[in-house]
């Protein structure tokens, strides 16, 4: 390994860039060692420092001075950015290919400076899917509309419709999940990324549910992706935090956003993000083993009425998935719809279940169940939840990484109750 950059040695190094030592490297490589070995010149460790400091000093003030007008690389205050989330976000860029990432706050934090980054303005229009997280849903359908702008949401699993609303709506913005939030529908991220640019309008994707582990949405030719770090990246439910990685040429625009707005991420999250990245490839190759076992078995299960897993021949996208994801991997997301299920029905069968927890997120190592109707999305309304297809049944599986034996168990004695 030849010796670590130095960011104060030379003005023009991407401090939030691609690593291109690790390029050409398999992801579980880059997961271990991008972002590592290169912000403390003077430091060798497997582990980057955590640098809690709220500001950063400089031998002479010419130096700062040249620091602040882009002369040089550093630090001197927390918002404008840190050394270990500096690492977080050279490694972020490497997994996702992408020229540069902002690590942000949350996940909700990132697709909001994605959304501002990407010019909305009065009068704009954004074209969403109809089926997306419920935060971003509420914001998008609720907030933005009383910032001025306008909203179109929209089936973009219906791409012949999708084409007819482009040529009627003329949109500048497009935002979707590769993969639904909770229904696990999967749309043809590469096909509505081209039909997008075709019309000029720029794609922001939220890989959350996908990571670049199934898919890579700037391969596909995406503006901005959006990632919870809180989720699968960081794996261990301990850490609140977001990224958007972009471009060079909009990179500027996002840092000075995130600078007036303040939604940075703070170094111990930063360096938490960045110990989960390094098993990172390891746990989603067993969340992604467990995830087509455990549907299998609900699947065939008699108290179930319905699974949407995208591995399973029988969910209506599982020809997309199986085309635009890396080959065999259909990540450990799912839902299922309880027979005969209700409100009460589901709430004895999450009580009845013993280690698989109820708690609202995902991408965990443990097994996590919500009830999107009263929880991810309890803030639509009767018809809205309707009409993405989320019944009063519904359940969100996050598969962990225990044994798909004791899952399948403590599935099957809870269903029984």
């Amino acid at each position: 390994m030849t010796e670590p950059e130095k960011i104060n040695a030379e003005p023009t190094i991407a401090v939030r860039g691609f690593d291109h030592r690790y390029a050409g490297l398999d992801m579980e490589t880059q997961c271990v060692h991008a972002g590592m070995g290169w912000e403390r010149p003077d430091v060798w460790s497997p582990n980057v420092p955590i640098y809690n400091s709220l500001v950063y000093y400089f031998d002479r003030i010419e130096e700062l001075d040249d620091m602040i007008y882009d002369k040089r690389g550093g630090y001197a205050y927390a918002r404008w950015g840190s050394p270990t989330v500096s690492a977080l976000e050279r490694a972020l860029s490497t997994l996702e290919g992408a020229e540069a990432t902002l690590a942000c706050s949350s996940g909700m934090a990132a697709v909001t400076l994605a959304l501002l980054g990407v010019g909305l303005t009065q009068n704009a229009t954004i074209l969403c899917s109809n089926d997306v997280y419920g935060s971003t849903y509420d914001m998008v359908k609720h907030t933005f509309p009383t910032l001025g702008g306008r909203v179109v949401m929209a089936d973009f699993l219906d791409l012949a419709q999708l084409e007819t609303i482009f040529e009627r709506e003329h949109p500048g913005v497009v935002f979707f999940e590769v993969m639904t939030n909770p229904l696990c529908k999967v749309i043809d991220a590469p096909a509505v990324i081209g039909m997008a640019h075709r019309h000029g309008a720029r794609v922001i994707v939220d890989n959350t549910f996908t990571t670049p582990y199934l898919f890579n949405p700037i391969a596909a030719g995406a503006d901005f992706v959006c990632e919870s770090l809180s989720k699968f990246i960081g794996g261990h439910s301990d850490l609140l935090g977001g990224s958007v990685s972009c471009r060079q040429t909009d990179l500027d625009k996002l840092e000075v956003l995130q600078t007036q707005i303040g939604n940075n991420l703070d170094a111990n999250a930063a360096f938490l993000a960045l110990r989960g990245l390094k098993t990172f490839a390891l746990r989603l190759e067993k969340h992604c083993a467990n995830g087509v076992l455990v549907a299998r078995f609900l699947e065939n299960h008699p108290f179930i009425e319905r699974v949407w897993y995208p591995g399973l021949p029988s969910h209506p996208h599982h020809a997309t998935a199986k085309r635009i994801f890396q080959p065999g991997r259909f990540g450990g997301m799912m839902s299922f719809e309880l027979r005969n299920g209700d409100k009460d029905r589901v709430f004895r069968f999450i009580n009845a279940l013993q280690f698989i927890l109820p708690a609202g997120s995902l991408g965990d190592v443990n097994s996590l169940i919500v009830y999107p109707a009263r929880t991810t999305h309890h803030w639509l309304s009767a018809e809205e939840l309707q009409a993405i297809g989320i019944t009063p049944a519904t359940l969100r599986l996050s598969v962990g990484i225990e044994s798909a034996e004791d899952l399948q168990a403590d599935l099957d004695r809870a269903l029984r109750v």
